[in-house]
């Protein structure tokens, strides 16, 4: 008895030990697999129905040629994480562009110095040698209301980042001051930041010092002057959009008796006018806070338009309302309008402005009025044809960082809605320095839609590996009954 005891204790110890180097041998070829892929550092599968995690071939072909040293910095985002994979994905299509994940800021004091970035910072710093771009998680993802889906722009924001750095030049705009205008140092100092983050140079103008405008002007705009121009400033001006220059007008309502009839013959030349009052929404669908002058307007579709008007819309507070003149005296100007930004049929436009109630009295104008237009003035001189665009907003208070008390947080009118997109989209679109793509990914819903090549590999993966393990077990099993 003894001695058959001590038999099954040996068979026993001799079948475990080899059943335990079986499974050591197959763990260690699993390991060893895995460090050789990670090695290789191959392409993820993306088996999600609009390619969430994959470089699109627009995006490879703006990025394939780039020269210049590119780096995109993670900052506080783990080294396991689809941006993480997106990011590399650049590299593998161009080695010019790197990529560094950093979890901890502190490993990185000339980061946290350099850009100002604090312990709980989540960002994505684009940097060449010359220039750099922050992108926050804010900005890579936009909400689509007609539909209710989140929609993924992280690829639309990394390639337009990566192909703004790298451009030989940059759009140069103008704030022209003077004559009170919103402030770039104090009332639009958030709209100032954004433009330079865009990759603009950005400056003011002085007509009077400067006595011209200068020949590097992309972009002049004008913030809701309370002063009127001078006659040379006229000349200077009248010039300019001669040779077929650009200009962004944004008009706060006036409501003194004061009358700019120099701004005036600015305007004339385009056949409009900014009209002295305040507009009053009557449409709740069309108002915020159930206040009739915070307004949301209709959104006619452009370049610059096209993702916004299905994502919620803008918001303007305290309009006025822009006036055109008739079809024929445009003809004669040869100004072709393209209306953009327009009331509902029920809005109300008020020249009494101290009177304060919002319903419709005697002297109110009602239907729906103009609040953005874009002109385009064609130029004859010389057998040459040019044409001068202005852009006229009858708001400038929703794009500056003036403090609205709504509930119990204060919010600048520039983060409402999609205001801050809007207004760097038309000045992208008037520059000609348009994103070069559009790349909006439905994250709703995530749906299984593998080509035929990776729907092969996926089958392989779960049915060949665990058939072989079940055939190797089936084998040391045969093997064992052999023996005894």
């Amino acid at each position: 008895m003894k001695k058959i005891i001590e038999n099954i204790k040996k068979k026993w110890i001799r079948d475990t030990v080899k059943t335990t180097i079986m499974i050591i041998i197959l763990f260690a070829v699993f390991i060893g697999i895995n460090v050789v892929i990670q090695k290789l550092d191959l392409q993820d599968i993306d088996i999600t129905q609009n390619q969430l995690f994959t470089l699109s071939e627009i995006s490879k072909k703006q990025v394939q040629n780039i020269e210049k040293e590119v780096t995109i910095y993670l900052i506080g985002f783990d080294g396991e994480n689809s941006l993480s994979d997106l990011a590399k994905q650049y590299t593998q299509t161009n080695d010019k562009i790197k990529t560094e994940t950093i979890e901890n800021i502190e490993t990185r004091a000339d980061l946290k110095s350099k850009y100002n970035i604090t312990d709980e910072t989540q960002v994505i710093i684009i940097e060449t040698d010359e220039n750099s771009k922050i992108l926050t998680t804010d900005d890579l993802y936009t909400y689509d209301y007609t539909t209710y889906q989140q929609i993924d722009i992280s690829e639309e924001k990394l390639t337009n980042a990566i192909a703004d750095l790298t451009k030989n030049s940059r759009p140069k705009i103008y704030f022209l001051t003077g004559h009170n205008e919103y402030n770039l140092s104090n009332e639009l100092t958030m709209l100032n930041a954004y433009l330079i983050n865009e990759i603009n140079d950005v400056e003011t103008l002085d007509l009077l010092v400067t006595g011209k405008i200068p020949d590097d002007t992309s972009l002049i705009i004008i913030g809701s002057p309370t002063k009127d121009f001078m006659d040379q400033e006229v000349e200077i001006l009248t010039n300019y959009i001669n040779q077929g220059g650009k200009i962004l007008w944004m008009n706060d309502p006036v409501l003194s008796e004061e009358k700019f009839p120099n701004m005036q013959k600015i305007l004339d030349l385009f056949g409009a006018s900014f009209q002295d009052g305040i507009i009053l929404e009557q449409d709740e669908t069309k108002m915020a806070l159930q206040s009739p002058n915070y307004i949301i307007p209709n959104i006619a579709t452009t370049n610059a338009t096209k993702d916004i008007a299905t994502d919620g819309g803008i918001l303007l507070v305290n309009a006025t309302k822009i006036k055109l003149a008739s079809d024929e005296e445009l003809d004669n100007l040869n100004v072709i309008p393209e209306v953009i930004l327009t009331t509902s049929e029920e809005a109300l436009f008020r020249t009494e402005v101290t009177n304060t109630t919002s319903s419709k009295i005697e002297t109110d104008e009602q239907g729906s009025f103009i609040l953005g237009v874009k002109l385009t003035k064609i130029i004859e001189q010389d057998e040459n044809e040019k044409q001068a665009t202005l852009y006229m907003l009858s708001n400038n208070f929703f794009i500056s960082d003036y403090q609205v008390t709504i509930g119990n947080s204060k919010v600048s009118p520039i983060s409402f809605y999609n205001n801050k997109d809007y207004i760097l989209n038309t000045i992208a679109e008037l520059t000609e320095n348009e994103d070069t793509i559009s790349i909006r990914k439905d994250t709703g819903v995530v749906t299984y839609t593998a080509t035929e090549a990776q729907d092969n590999m996926i089958k392989i993966a779960i049915t060949i590996f665990p058939t072989a393990i079940i055939i190797i077990g089936i084998i040391v099993w045969v093997m064992r009954r052999k023996k005894k």
